[in-house]
């Protein structure tokens, strides 16, 4: 009887398993379609002409739902599939999972690798999977640990190509190499928070550095909390950076878009910073916020007037963008109270 209730828990096992295994393959065919159509939408430059968005992770995750990160994925390949064929034509043949070719041309184009990765090896180097198979550059190696590898060998087989690779001493970076390298990425994560990573060269991390120390000195004493605890001076760096960048906000001479410089767009009406009971949220950059954040971001806002139709959702009427209160209308107020100012509620008109 125990042995024919291990038979029968057996074939129950392989049955699912043959189940599971052809829908693995169904969902990577599945991945290399959708691939396909990303890669020839995008190329034709269809995503910014017809749906607006000039990146491609933000399209993906607006028109289509993904996720985040399947949407993260399918854009890395479909910008970096000029630079790397190999590996693109492996994950649109569906040889490869898209996740693991994402890794990798992302590893070979943050470590400014293309070049060495087209290059031809002096004798082709034979597939660590199949011998038959000769790669003849770095990209075909990397290819093929993509198609037979799980994720975790395939992150040690590149680690092992690069460190090899910097071993003999090719990686000596110039300053014009150190320039092709540098990167910022910025992502934002599921909690709301957004994370930064960057590698910048010798020149571009001395300026940064300096302007940090300027602006956010070593924490005072005087600053510790009630347990005696100073502040992190990583805490005092984001401010400074948001600081740098609100700054950079109002700077007429900076770089503009469509007119406008680098700030962001509060949308409110005064009834709901009043705290009446409309139904409707201030909106930060089109996402709803609280009408507590909006009170304190229309602290320092221009504002922008505004008479809007909500049951047509139309605007009928602009107004000019106004400082409120303006210097003239402040000196007024403070030789009026020179104690100070009586805040009496939210600057009145909406915010735009």
């Amino acid at each position: 009887m125990r042995q024919r209730a291990r038979n029968d828990r057996a074939a129950e096992a392989a049955a699912a398993r043959s189940r599971l295994e052809g829908l693995a393959s169904q969902a990577r065919a599945l991945e290399a379609c959708i691939l396909v159509e990303v890669i020839e939408y995008t190329r034709a430059g269809l995503h910014r002409e017809f749906d607006g968005y000039s990146g491609l992770r933000d399209w993906i995750v607006s028109c289509f739902d993904f996720n985040y990160a399947q949407a993260g994925q399918y854009a890395r390949i479909a910008r970096l599939a000029p630079k790397f064929r190999h590996l693109t034509d492996a994950a649109l043949a569906g040889r490869a999972r898209v996740d693991a070719v994402a890794y990798a041309v992302r590893q070979l184009d943050v470590t400014g690798l293309r070049v060495w990765a087209r290059s031809h090896y002096p004798e082709p180097v034979p597939s660590p999977y199949d011998p038959s198979v000769l790669c003849r550059t770095p990209e075909e190696l990397v290819t093929e640990h993509c198609v037979h590898s799980s994720f975790t060998e395939l992150k040690d087989a590149i680690a092992q190509m690069l460190a090899e690779r910097e071993s003999r001493q090719d990686a000596m970076l110039d300053e014009l190499a150190q320039e092709t390298l540098q990167r910022v990425d910025l992502w934002r994560q599921d909690d709301g928070m957004w994370a930064l990573g960057a590698t910048l060269t010798d020149q571009t991390g001395r300026l940064l550095d300096n302007y940090l120390k300027t602006a956010t000195p070593p924490p005072r004493q005087g600053r510790a909390d009630a347990d005696g605890v100073l502040p992190a001076q990583a805490n005092d760096h984001a401010e400074a950076l948001h600081q740098l960048l609100a700054t950079a906000g109002t700077d007429p001479r900076v770089a503009t878009r469509h007119g406008h410089t680098a700030t962001l767009s509060l949308t409110a009406d005064v009834e709901t910073l009043r705290g009446e009971a409309t139904g409707r949220l201030p909106r930060l950059e089109s996402e709803p916020i609280s009408v507590e954040k909006a009170r304190l971001l229309a602290c320092e806002a221009g504002v922008v007037p505004m008479v809007f139709d909500y049951t047509t959702g139309e605007v009928i009427e602009q107004s000019r963008e106004l400082r409120l209160p303006n210097v003239a209308l402040r000196r007024k107020l403070e030789a009026e109270q020179p104690a100070g100012l009586l805040v009496r509620g939210p600057p009145s008109g909406p915010l735009v």
